[in-house]
């Protein structure tokens, strides 16, 4: 997962899960890394993370863009 590119970021649970949900339901693998979880306290600006493959970026991008996301 390391070379996955980061497609989507909000501080929003609720937000992050529809996106995520959109993108599967194109059959677009979804990893999330949540930085606001325990382990990222310190950070202030915490946020949830969704990443693609890098050969899902640019469909990735055009469904969350179509859809307003």
């Amino acid at each position: 997962m390391s070379n996955w590119i980061v497609i989507y970021k909000s501080n929003n649970p609720n937000n992050a899960n529809i996106v995520k949900s959109v993108l599967e339901d194109n059959e677009i693998n979804v990893v999330i890394v949540d930085k606001m979880d325990s382990m990222h306290t310190h950070l202030m600006n915490a946020e949830i993370e969704l990443h693609v493959s890098p050969e899902n970026e640019v469909r990735a991008k055009l469904i969350i863009s179509k859809n307003d996301l």
